[in-house]
């Protein structure tokens, strides 16, 4: 019996067992997506979306989801809009907004914002960029969007 009890503990401390803590999610692939026009959008209009997962402080482990848009037009020139915003989703589950921020550089204004705030095992299905009036929180036309596969 004692043979067997000190097996027991020499095994418990050779071997000790993994605190909740420690366990770490399975971390998902990155993945990118091309946004691409809709209707009576120009053709030149595009953008991408980066997903992945990122680590912050105190080990609290999130999604972080990116958009970058080019050559999209001036957001008044849809009506009583001066911004885009980003709607990405999973249908009947849960959606995210975040504004995009304007950059303009020899005459050509970029698009772009991000969100860190996703849970780490959910990724949206679908992702799309629409106008809005930041005053008035309406909003207004989709201009790029994509639906994605699991990634």
């Amino acid at each position: 019996m004692k043979k067997m009890l000190f097996s027991l503990i020499f095994v418990l401390v050779i071997f000790p067992s993994q605190t909740h803590s420690e366990n770490k999610i399975e971390e998902l692939p990155p993945c990118s997506a091309i946004l691409e026009p809709t209707k009576n959008v120009p053709k030149n209009a595009r953008g991408v979306a980066l997903i992945y997962n990122i680590e912050r402080k105190f080990n609290d482990e999130r999604t972080s989801l990116s958009v970058h848009a080019l050559h999209l037009p001036k957001p008044s020139s849809f009506g009583d809009y001066d911004g885009y915003e980003v709607l990405a989703y999973i249908p009947k589950e849960i959606s995210w907004i975040f504004s995009l921020s304007p950059l303009t550089k020899y005459g050509e204004t970029t698009w772009a914002g991000k969100l860190d705030e996703v849970s780490p095992i959910m990724r949206p299905t679908r992702i799309k960029v629409r106008t809005v009036n930041t005053k008035t929180k309406k909003t207004g036309p989709i201009v790029l969007e994509k639906i994605l596969k699991p990634c």
